[in-house]
């Protein structure tokens, strides 16, 4: 199964505003069209959410299993929700789903006193994109269908790389990296972790090896206890889809933290990747921070020239920037990990772990917070007929509004046109099946941009594909900050 990055960092400057009213009347798509049905959801699904609420910012993890048939018959689920709820460990939870023709769907999971309602797409009947869909929060995240296989120890076995994302106790943007390594027992042997807590840069923890550090899996779930040299002991509820992939939470109150981790295999980097990292600008501004580009390397730790960079840092722009720089990979008996600098505009900076999943990135500069991913290119030259067929988009960002947070499917004709539909969450303002046009167009680097219309007004886009069937992109406009991701169906 290819598994995609969730986009879970908020922007969490932005992201305070209350939330409260829904959508007016809009623009609506007709009737969707294609092959996908209730049954196209079936079995067990991991999912991971992360979003802010009255509260503010919280971030949730779960299983469940649908029937094939609109049921969600049993599940359990973990929230950390520090202005809301607190934490709420192990949950059990039921609800219901319905599937529309084109992959959208909408669900609702009931667990106790807390409701989330989703709007979804799903991208095959593996995977899918979702958002929280309610008045009174809203939430990006991903659904990956389970392998039951891996729900034992001794499947973990190796070294996992992690990115989790949300904010510390004091409600400031907060990200972390990782490299575990398991043995069959669960017992961590070794491990690092790095970590951006609003600006402070604390890089290189020694993970203290730990019996039984990942405990026995039941129905899927599991607990993690990490314990690092100078940032304390983490906890955190895992979730597994398979034996390459796991979905975390954090479970330490006050630290609403989400993401995933993947199986490092190898460690080498060479070639071409296509890369987005998005969370919060700390130097004025508008509070958030997207970055995006196409890096080129030689294998030998160099990026070549013929990159491109284009950065939004609190309404500070730079457009389809050449650029430079340098990479670095340190292979310990833990696994490798390695640091990436990019000279051009204005410079940036990560730490990042090889896996199966991409490059996962921790940004590293004091003045933003940022988690990303870099996916190999293939396929390539690209061009704009590279882009056509049947699509599933999700994207999550912030305007004035606070946090936004969308959904699409669409249908690309191979010449620069598209259609779908959009179900978009604003601040708490609903707008659902609102129908979709937009004009694309993509270089051979892989490096394009587009503009999606819908009646909640345009939204411009720069995009960087990976491949013909996996495109990752970043918002351009002045008055939104936004990273996405789009799948072919």
């Amino acid at each position: 199964m290819q598994s995609k990055k969730i986009f879970p960092l908020l922007f969490v400057v932005l992201a305070v505003a209350v939330l409260a009213g829904c959508g007016g009347s809009n623009t609506l798509a007709g009737r969707s069209v294609g092959s996908f049905t209730n049954a196209s959801l079936s079995g067990n699904y991991a999912f991971t959410l992360s979003g802010t609420n009255g509260g503010g910012v919280f971030a949730a993890a779960g299983t469940f299993q649908a029937n094939g048939n609109g049921a969600i018959i049993s599940g359990t689920e973990d929230i950390n929700s520090p202005g809301t709820v607190g934490v709420l460990l192990n949950q059990p939870l039921t609800g219901t789903y319905a599937v529309r023709p084109d992959g959208r769907g909408t669900a609702t999971l009931t667990s106790g006193s807390t409701t989330f309602n989703l709007d979804f797409v799903l991208i095959n009947t593996s995977t899918g994109l979702t958002i929280r869909f309610q008045n009174t929060g809203t939430a990006s995240g991903t659904l990956d269908l389970q392998n039951s296989s891996a729900f034992n120890l001794p499947a973990l076995n190796g070294s996992f790389a992690f990115t989790v994302s949300g904010a510390d106790n004091l409600a400031k943007p907060d990200a972390v990296a990782a490299l575990i390594a398991l043995d069959t027992s669960g017992d961590i042997t070794s491990g690092v972790v790095d970590e951006n807590d609003n600006g402070i840069i604390t890089l290189a923890n020694t993970v203290t090896a730990t019996a039984a550090a990942l405990s026995t899996p039941v129905n899927s779930r599991s607990t993690f206890t990490v314990p690092t040299a100078s940032l304390g002991t983490l906890h955190f509820a895992v979730y597994i889809v398979d034996a390459n992939h796991l979905k975390l939470v954090e479970t330490d109150p006050g630290f609403p933290l989400a993401g995933e981790a993947f199986r490092q295999s190898a460690t080498a980097v060479s070639g071409s990747f296509a890369f987005t990292s998005a969370g919060a600008g700390l130097a004025g501004g508008n509070g958030a921070f997207v970055s995006g580009g196409i890096l080129n390397t030689d294998g030998a730790g160099n990026i070549l020239g013929t990159s491109v960079v284009d950065v939004d840092n609190g309404g500070a722009v730079v457009a389809n920037a050449l650029t430079t720089g340098t990479y670095t990979v340190i292979v310990t008996t833990t696994g490798g990990r390695g640091t990436l600098t990019i000279a051009g505009a204005g410079g940036l900076h990560f730490v990042f772990y090889p896996s199966t999943g991409g490059l996962l990135l921790l940004g590293t500069d004091t003045n933003s917070v940022s988690t990303g991913t870099a996916f190999q290119q293939t396929g390539t030259p690209f061009s704009t007929p590279s882009i056509n067929g049947a699509f599933g988009l999700n994207f999550s960002g912030a305007n004035s509004g606070g946090e936004v947070d969308a959904i699409a499917q669409f249908t690309a004709n191979g010449s620069g046109s598209l259609t779908g539909a959009l179900d978009l969450n604003s601040g708490g303002v609903l707008s659902a099946n609102l129908a979709l046009t937009g004009t694309y167009s993509a270089g051979a680097n892989g490096r394009g941009t587009a503009t999606l219309n819908s009646a909640a007004g345009p939204v411009n886009i720069v995009f960087f594909m990976a491949s013909t069937s996996r495109v990752v992109f970043i918002e351009s406009d002045p008055f939104q900050v936004s990273s996405g991701i789009f799948l072919h169906q």
